[in-house]
């Protein structure tokens, strides 16, 4: 009976020296919850934008006369602006765009053969303006992308013999052009581009008006192609 008492004792003074210690202990803090998961929105191309670009143009022009017949390579650089629409459906990208360039393409030919020795005609493309629809694959924040079109320019010749006669003519010119590029969009609503044309322009009957001693020179058929690479700059609303 002794030894049960005794041990009824120890237990209970077990007890409440475990009651007393666990009271003694700072509280347990509630676990740790997960972090939340941000989910973080899809970069979208669609939109409108406008921006600026400059770039470098080379450009033959062919012309098929009764008197003479001949060509000219000419170069120079353009710059300008442009102004369009995206829609972003998936990662496919659909667009339309106008854009218009003041250019300084041009050529000057001297001694020309159907005009005598001291003589000179220049020919310049002064402006070059396209109306295209667009479609191109996005990589997230890069867009890869196909053009094609309306294009427009215009044919400036300034002609001059050695005595002074001088031949003069503006042509507007109506073609197509297509093209392609790439496009990356780096801060905010910035993106910077960069992209190749190709322009055709079919023949049209073009004539000099002649001042002074200048020869009156038939209408000749004229075509013209221009091949020209750009870069530059939008943003997007």
């Amino acid at each position: 009976m002794r030894r049960i008492s005794v041990f009824s004792g120890l237990v209970s003074l077990l007890a409440v020296t475990s009651g007393a210690f666990a009271a003694d202990l700072p509280p347990q803090a509630p676990p740790a919850r997960a972090p939340a998961v941000v989910m973080q929105e899809r970069f979208t191309w669609t939109g409108f934008y406008i921006g600026g670009h400059a770039g470098y143009a080379w450009s033959t022009v062919k012309g098929h006369g009764t008197v003479a017949s001949g060509s000219a390579d000419l170069d120079g650089w353009l710059a300008g602006g442009q102004i369009g629409f995206n829609w972003q459906a998936g990662d496919w990208v659909f667009g339309l765009q106008g854009d218009y360039s003041y250019a300084d393409i041009r050529e000057t030919l001297t001694g020309a053969a159907v005009l005598g020795a001291g003589s000179s005609v220049t020919v310049k493309q002064d402006y070059v303006a396209t109306a295209t629809g667009r479609i191109g694959y996005a990589f997230d924040r890069v867009l890869v992308y196909g053009k094609g079109g309306v294009a427009f320019t215009r044919d400036k010749w300034n002609a001059a013999n050695a005595t002074g006669g001088t031949g003069t003519g503006n042509f507007s010119r109506t073609g197509w052009v297509a093209g392609a590029g790439i496009e990356w969009a780096f801060a905010g609503n910035w993106s910077v581009f960069a992209e190749y044309n190709y322009l055709s322009f079919g023949n049209k009957n073009e004539t000099l008006v002649a001042a002074g001693t200048f020869p009156v020179v038939p209408a000749a058929s004229v075509s013209s192609t221009i091949n020209l690479v750009k870069t530059g700059i939008n943003y997007r609303f």
